[in-house]
């Protein structure tokens, strides 16, 4: 294992070729035009609110309270607090992540080279051992462009979680989808070996390890919850669904708690599925459940009731394009947990968080999601598992 500060690629140097240059091209177009929204969910100034909209009462556990049913009033206190119930008035969301203060870290596994990016958290070993946050980056991206399109990275140096975003080869994970383009190699053996060393060198806690993905990155974490899914505590899928071939033959017996975030207007991956063989810029797709079917697909497997609770988590008449969030929930999952469905109506294939006005970008992405900060949602859809 060899490592180094992480570096942006040199100028005008490309991995990008064929297809995958238009889509490149694309997300840089994208990237540059990108700044950042005003934040609606912002864990730093959030208020619990009554249903009728009022401030809640604090109030005084009650002293025979078990710490069982303590842990599970502050979860949930948390989830509403910062998501369903979340508002601010002025501040700015947290800043997406800075690749200088990462770190790249090459390991050899299956004899090939492969590379990761972790931020370490100062001190760690004096302290208990670190929550670990795996982000997987999408396809014809690299660790260092979701680095900096998230601000996961900010949240962990505050809050004091290890954030680690590993890269896949040729910018394209071994998914299990089948498609054009897809890479061969065992992604699933790499993602357990990154994990097993940050645990081992960054003092993380095997129990409190967590992955999300965008994308192609969220494929993979769908896949690797199916194969190596005892390893993880929770997981969230961002601007993806559910391969039907992997919903078929998902191996892992583990309840996680999942987040599903989805565009209805996302032209890459449909918000209600697509069937096998679909063809898309000139590349064959494999079958694809739907959103809501892969919101369902997971929440059956966690154990959750089947009765939902439905909220909209910004307001659509503050956007004049009309985009809203809604925030939908399945609770009494196994371990008390909760799984949840963002839906992010009116919007296409673009994180939550970033904002753009780039027609281009926006003809082939899709339409920018409305003021949500991704990261948090991310963060306190975990952190709220370790309350319980």
């Amino acid at each position: 294992m060899t490592e180094h500060p992480a570096r942006p690629l040199p100028a005008g140097r490309s991995r990008c070729s064929g297809l995958a240059a238009l889509a490149c091209a694309l997300a840089g177009a994208l990237a540059l035009a990108m700044d950042p929204a005003r934040a609606i969910v912002d864990a730093g100034a959030v208020r619990l609110l009554a249903p009728d909209g009022l401030p809640a009462a604090a109030s005084t556990p009650l002293r025979a309270a078990t710490p069982e049913a303590m842990a599970g009033a502050a979860s949930d206190a948390l989830l509403a607090s910062s998501v369903l119930r979340a508002r601010t008035s002025e501040g700015a969301m947290p800043e997406r992540g800075k690749v200088a203060n990462a770190r790249r870290r090459h390991m050899t596994v299956a004899g090939l080279d492969r590379s990761y990016l972790v931020q370490p958290v100062p001190g760690a070993r004096g302290a208990g051992r670190l929550p670990v946050v795996v982000l997987l980056h999408g396809g014809t991206q690299s660790a260092e462009d979701i680095w900096r399109e998230t601000s996961l990275p900010t949240l962990g140096a505050r809050e004091g979680f290890l954030v680690v975003a590993p890269e896949a080869l040729d910018r394209h994970w071994n998914d299990a989808r089948g498609v054009t383009g897809a890479s061969a190699v065992d992604d699933v053996r790499f993602l357990k070996a990154v994990i097993a060393e940050v645990i081992a060198q960054d003092h993380g806690d095997p129990s409190a390890v967590f992955m999300v993905g965008s994308s192609h990155g969220g494929f993979m974490t769908m896949r690797f919850a199916c194969d190596a899914g005892e390893g993880l505590r929770a997981a969230a899928s961002l601007l993806s669904t559910m391969p039907d071939a992997l919903a078929r033959d998902c191996k892992s017996p583990r309840p996680l708690p999942w987040l599903a975030v989805n565009g209805t207007d996302d032209p890459a991956v449909p918000f209600g599925g697509q069937v096998d063989g679909t063809v898309r810029r000139g590349e064959t797709q494999a079958a694809l459940r739907s959103a809501d079917a892969t919101f369902r697909f997971w929440a059956d497997r966690a154990g959750c009731a089947a009765p939902t609770a439905r909220e909209a988590i910004t307001d659509q008449a503050a956007d004049e394009r009309h985009r809203w969030a809604e925030r939908i929930v399945r609770s009494h999952c196994v371990g008390g947990q909760l799984s949840q469905q963002v839906v992010l109506h009116g919007s296409g294939h673009v994180l939550p968080g970033l904002a753009t006005d780039n027609r281009l970008a926006e003809r082939a992405l899709g339409p920018a999601a409305p003021e949500i900060d991704g990261g948090t949602l991310v963060w306190m859809h975990f952190k709220a598992t370790l309350l319980k």
